[in-house]
């Protein structure tokens, strides 16, 4: 493909976007407009790149609203008048998204992140330069998880703490909190655990506590044992990942006088600890036990700083010795659920799994190995194994989980679909037929 031409992409977006709002204004010149936003950036990592919807909003539809909703609706471009001005025509979009998609996926998943990165820098070229085009009216790209970061690119530090205060309340309360030591961090996080108003909510004080480290498991521990609270200081000492006596210890006696969710994730932090030993020997609803068997295989192991290498072990030993287990465990990890994201060094024990006369853990070994991400050196060695279990797996599911793998993997895959006969030895095209009527099935 050639180069992308960025500054085709930023010269027609934001003329069509301030002829669009231009003509709007003129249509409805006795309302005051306060400003229009860029909003619905869909994107799939190592997919599609849509462009975004255009809203505009006056003052005086913002007074037509209930009183109480003013203030929360001021910049929630859903609920805005305007909330979908034709600004591009199909065409002309199709054309860019197409082109986008094509050069963020010419690669690499880090060429694919490179590209939507580059592009979200493009919407503020735009914002800024509509901006002048419209006398003024503030243009910005309203996106829950670019707020932060993308508003403060696009507006004065003036406009930004007059028009989003609560980003300049945030910047000023994680600079509060970073100057404290770290217990004294540890203990003001906890408690905004389970809040949800102010500038640091709980999820943020969740992350921030699993990035202090140990030095915020004191604060942790005493909450173990709180009803409703339990759960969370598990989940966050199982991301921090110190499994040193004082932990496991605190853990094993939660285990003892927790109920219901708390102690299910109190289990499941044992586990994702490495001590899933615990959890066998102690009585306890066998629901319990099979969310703690599997807690390491689901995407929750990936917040931890630092998870804990793939190992099938433990799961192959709670299949044989536990077989009343298994329907649960097979729910716990359907298809469907996500599963964990490993990483290179990982990849041996996936293969491995690939293998073990266990249909369950080779369902979720081929479900991990459909990452892109993993790279091209792991691809060689992933691609022909994904292939022959989507042609000889006895399991079904295994097979049409293989096959949704290899299309995961892009061109690459695709080729072991389309040119079976060279993968795997398989001269009669065995790998091909049988993948290409999995992938019927699946609706590809």
């Amino acid at each position: 493909m050639t180069r992308f031409d960025w500054r085709a992409l930023e010269n027609d977006l934001a003329d069509a976007l301030v002829r669009a709002v231009s003509a709007l204004v003129a249509d409805r010149h006795d309302e005051r407009f306060y400003a229009a936003a860029l909003w619905l950036l869909y994107r799939e990592t190592d997919g599609p790149i849509r462009l975004p919807m255009l809203a505009v909003n006056t003052e005086q539809a913002l007074g037509r609203l209930p009183a109480d909703e003013r203030d929360d609706l001021r910049w929630s471009p859903a609920d805005w008048e305007y909330d979908d001005v034709d600004w591009l025509s199909g065409d002309v979009a199709r054309r860019w998204e197409h082109d986008l998609a094509a050069h963020a996926r010419r690669g690499t998943v880090a060429q694919w992140d490179a590209t939507f990165d580059r592009f979200v820098t493009a919407l503020v070229t735009v914002c800024r330069r509509a901006r002048r085009g419209l006398g003024g009216l503030p243009v910005v790209v309203l996106d829950a998880e670019l707020h932060a970061t993308v508003v403060p690119r696009i507006l004065t530090k003036a406009e930004t703490r007059r028009m989003f205060p609560e980003l300049d309340e945030q910047t000023r309360a994680r600079s509060e909190l970073a100057a404290l030591p770290p217990d004294r961090q540890a203990a003001h996080l906890v408690g905004l655990l389970g809040t949800f108003d102010g500038p640091i909510g709980s999820e943020d004080a969740e992350t921030a506590l699993r990035d202090l480290g140990p030095a915020a498991v004191p604060a942790l521990l005493p909450r173990l044992t709180v009803d409703g609270e339990g759960w969370q200081a598990a989940k966050i000492l199982a991301d921090i990942g110190l499994a040193d006596d004082t932990v496991v210890q605190a853990l094993a006696a939660a285990l003892h006088r927790t109920n219901g969710a708390d102690r299910s994730w109190v289990a499941s932090a044992l586990s994702r600890l490495g001590r899933l030993d615990i959890v066998l020997a102690a009585p306890g609803p066998p629901g319990d036990v099979a969310t703690a068997v599997t807690a390491p295989y689901r995407s929750f192991r990936d917040h931890a700083s630092a998870p804990r290498p793939l190992d099938y072990a433990p799961l192959e030993r709670a299949i044989e010795d536990r077989p009343d287990l298994l329907a649960m465990l097979e729910s716990e990890l359907s298809p469907g659920t996500p599963m964990c994201q490993i990483g290179a060094a990982e990849v041996d024990e996936a293969l491995r799994g690939t293998g073990s006369p266990h249909p369950l853990v080779r369902r979720h070994a081929v479900t991990v190995l459909g990452e892109r991400r993993l790279g091209a050196a792991a691809g060689r060695r992933v691609l022909p194994v994904l292939a022959r279990r989507a042609a000889d797996d006895p399991d079904p599911v295994v097979r049409r989980l293989s096959v949704l793998g290899l299309r995961w993997w892009g061109r690459q895959g695709q080729a072991y679909l389309d040119v079976g006969r060279t993968a795997c030895g398989d001269p009669d095209g065995s790998v091909r037929v049988a993948a290409q009527g999995w992938l019927d099935e699946a609706g590809g």
